[in-house]
């Protein structure tokens, strides 16, 4: 086995990326990176239990060079018999619809593409080819954005089903294997052009460390995997924390502030779902240490206040307190959701399939939870930034934001979807979907909730 092969081989296996039997989903762009990516794959599961197929995005970005770009995919995957899935997306027009960056976009409908891809065709794993170099630039263009240590540890290794077996290896070395073996791959005429961020700082500012450094790649490939280690070591301590002295999205206001602030910024991410600047987690334990019983604080689609000991983290629409008020739901008692115009029966049940078949729909409007999976107390609110959900039938767990873009979703609606969720998290989602927690059995004890629209 060739060299490079081995190591790649090695650093799959101490980091569990490769499947043990089934598919992989090899995402490939044509270019020399993904192009050695799919050969040291292609070769390694000759000899394991695990088989390859292709994904190629096509971002109709560059006209004739990106279709030229899918092309060769598919010529080569045809070379190679292995089965290869094509997509394809204008990234402009979405970018211009939903306010983002032509890269977020393009990342956005790539990595849309190929989960739904690999839900399809039942891959168990998806890989992309990310390496030394591509970290070491995530790594500083995250500095430059003044990130913590979660985002000073670069490119994370394994994400989900996301593997990156290549981030042990270098550029260099990718363009050894390649010519070493031979193999062909297209040039992406953009990455030339110092037009987005990361293409200034690999053509710019990493040539000029490396003048302090030549081995820079190697040095921050370390300096991310210290980075990571202390990230899981300190983000434990907040999960700690969070289980034994938080009760939902509500907090110790005493307990929260008397914490070391590494710890204390991560258990406010964590209350809030994790879209909070440093200036708002600052402001927050100013908020903690506010001696006003009911101070209250504006955070980015929330709102937190005192609540005399406690601080309480609140969902808010963007859009002016435009969301769902928040409901528990309560055996036998109805609830309506005018600005839904929804309303909702809850009740307990000894769950027996055979009776409560017919009322469990395939619309999903009728949901059944076992109680005592139920942590801590059942709500059903408006989503909140971060909220993710592992569904039932799907592989890998999904952001409801992902989720109501996959089922196009209005933005303007998104906030008047009823989301029912308790201290652990999103269990369903009306017409969306059901999570796969807290699924009863025949005999047990259960939850149901029934909604139905209004009529006016």
């Amino acid at each position: 086995m060739n060299e490079l092969i081995k190591r790649v081989f090695e650093y799959s296996s101490e980091h569990e990326m490769l499947p043990k039997s089934g598919l992989l989903l090899v995402c490939v762009s044509g270019g020399a990176d993904s192009m050695c990516l799919l050969e040291i794959l292609r070769e390694i599961s000759c000899d394991a239990e695990f088989s390859t197929a292709v994904a190629h995005f096509n971002h109709e970005l560059r006209g004739e060079e990106s279709d030229r770009d899918e092309v060769f995919v598919e010529t080569v995957c045809r070379e190679y018999e292995i089965p290869c899935y094509s997509g394809r997306g204008n990234v402009s027009a979405f970018a211009n619809a939903h306010g983002l960056s032509i890269e977020e976009a393009a990342r956005d409908m790539r990595y849309d593409f190929f989960y739904s891809t690999a839900e399809t065709i039942g891959a168990k794993k998806i890989a992309t080819a990310h390496n030394k170099n591509d970290n070491a630039e995530t790594m500083i263009m995250n500095l430059v954005r003044g990130a913590g240590s979660k985002g000073m540890s670069g490119i994370p290794i394994v994400r989900d089903m996301i593997v990156r077996p290549l981030l042990c290896v270098s550029r260099d070395e990718v363009m050894a294997f390649i010519a070493n073996r031979e193999l062909s791959y297209v040039h992406d005429s953009t990455n030339s052009l110092d037009i987005y961020a990361r293409n200034k700082v690999r053509h710019k500012i990493i040539p000029l460390i490396k003048e302090l450094n030549p081995r820079f790649d190697e040095a921050a490939s370390m300096a991310t995997e210290l980075f990571r280690a202390d990230e899981s070591f300190i983000s434990g301590i907040a999960d700690e924390f969070v289980r034994n002295h938080c009760a939902g999205q509500r907090a110790n206001a005493a307990k929260l502030a008397s914490l070391s602030f590494s710890v204390s910024s991560r258990v406010i991410r964590k209350l809030c779902g994790g879209n909070l600047s440093y200036k708002h987690v600052k402001d927050v334990l100013a908020l903690c240490t506010d001696i006003h019983p009911s101070a209250e604080l504006s955070l980015p689609g929330m709102v937190a206040y005192r609540e005399y000991e406690q601080i309480v983290f609140d969902a808010k629409s963007k859009n002016n307190d435009c969301g769902l008020t928040p409901i528990f739901p309560a055996d036998g008692i109805s609830y309506e959701m005018p600005e839904a115009g929804i309303k909702m029966l809850c009740k307990t049940v000894i769950f027996d399939i055979n009776i409560y078949k017919s009322e469990i729909n395939t619309t999903l409007t009728t949901f059944v939870f076992k109680s005592i999976d139920i942590c801590g107390k059942m709500t059903v609110r408006s989503r909140l930034e971060g909220d993710s959900i592992k569904l039932q039938g799907r592989r890998g767990t999904k952001s409801l934001k992902k989720l109501f873009i996959e089922k196009r979703v209005p933005v303007r609606k998104r906030s008047l979807i009823p989301v029912i969720s308790d201290d652990e998290g999103v269990l369903g989602i009306y017409k969306i979907g059901v999570g796969t927690r807290a699924i009863p059995e025949s005999g047990e004890p259960a939850i149901m909730l029934i909604f139905e629209e209004m009529s006016f």
